[in-house]
């Protein structure tokens, strides 16, 4: 498979990090989702992606601003919406959610409550996925194209593209 982008910027979405591009040439990434979820927006209209790396299912608004499902969608559309795209136009994929450790995953299920929350946070605002890659034993890292939308989602045992 070819790599996302041979040239431009590479923005990272670090743990409870964002970031939005309308630059063609740049590619969004989020390294290393374990239990974390990412969410990628893309406004098919305006060219512009936006990924979040979504650390826990539920807090307060915190520095860094996506640590949170749900306080940190808000703060990830409204950046989001600021740039110029619309929540409801856009193309929202996710990624990530595994269960990493046999021991935390049946203690305390940290990436199947953060999946959920997000899927009730969208749909508290109307919002739903165009596609997924939930779940599993597999970290995974995501790239998102501005271009064109096209998420590309990579762990140990698998490629796919959403």
């Amino acid at each position: 498979m070819a790599p996302v982008a041979e040239a431009g910027r590479i923005l990272a979405a670090g743990i409870g990090e964002l970031v939005v591009s309308a630059d063609p040439g740049d590619v969004l990434v989020a390294y290393g989702l374990g239990s974390c979820v990412a969410l990628a927006a893309w406004d098919p209209t305006k060219k512009l992606a936006g990924l979040a790396h979504f650390m826990l299912p539920a807090g307060p608004l915190a520095e860094p601003p996506a640590k949170f499902v749900d306080s940190g969608l808000v703060a990830f559309l409204a950046a989001f919406e600021q740039a110029g795209g619309t929540p409801r136009r856009a193309h929202l994929k996710a990624a990530g959610g595994a269960a990493m450790l046999a021991i935390v995953a049946t203690s305390m299920e940290i990436g199947k409550r953060n999946a959920a929350a997000l899927e009730s946070a969208l749909g508290a605002r109307g919002l739903r996925l165009r596609a997924h890659d939930l779940g599993g034993k597999s970290g995974r890292t995501v790239q998102l194209e501005p271009a064109t939308g096209r998420l590309l989602v990579k762990s140990v045992t698998n490629v796919s593209v959403l």
